[in-house]
């Protein structure tokens, strides 16, 4: 009988020169990956076509309005898609703690956004639960809205930490969190 690794592969936890460094890397979603790559091939031929008879002049008046409109549209699907493919392959989210601050960072390969934090005004870290209904706007992993799996207080603000991670993980994050701020709080 071969037993499961009770290690996480998603969530890793180091020391580095700025204090603990935590990441998360993306849940990839296999049917949705799949489906995304084929929906990219089919939507991509679709844009070229009449980008493609907008550039020919094959259109006139309202319907050049028209595909001019519509390829502002096509090309927003596609980025969305897109991006929420990649994030899939290749996002991570990274936490570094120490006691004399906290910077989160979203990224992917060619892009990447960083947050930082001031120590004395985070409170209340905490396990962080969202409803996951499939037509929310929480329904596709988003890193930079308000589903991740830790949040803390920031003054009036709540921040949130990895998206998509279970009981086990985010409490291995919240403990890290504490132990890299100083704290000895206890993950509930």
């Amino acid at each position: 009988m071969q037993f499961e690794v009770p290690t996480s592969s998603r969530v890793s936890v180091d020391r580095v020169p700025e204090g603990t460094s935590i990441t998360v890397r993306a849940k990839r979603r296999t049917f949705l990956m799949a489906f995304l790559l084929f929906w990219l091939c089919g939507w991509t031929i679709g844009g070229f076509a009449a980008a493609g008879a907008l550039v020919s002049g094959g259109a006139d008046g309202k319907a050049s309005l028209f595909l001019l409109v519509w390829l502002g549209a096509w090309a927003l699907g596609w980025l969305y898609a897109a991006a929420t493919l990649f994030w899939m392959f290749a996002g991570r989210e990274t936490l570094v703690v120490s006691r004399a601050g906290i910077t989160k960072t979203v990224s992917i390969p060619i892009l990447s956004r960083s947050w930082h934090y001031n120590p004395a005004h985070v409170a209340r870290v905490r396990r962080h639960q969202t409803e996951q209904q499939v037509f929310s706007p929480r329904a596709f992993e988003n890193p930079l809205g308000a589903n991740g799996g830790v949040a803390f207080d920031y003054g009036h603000k709540t921040v949130t930490f990895g998206t998509s991670i279970d009981d086990a993980e985010a409490r291995l994050i919240i403990e890290a969190l504490n132990s890299g701020l100083g704290r000895r709080e206890e993950a509930a």
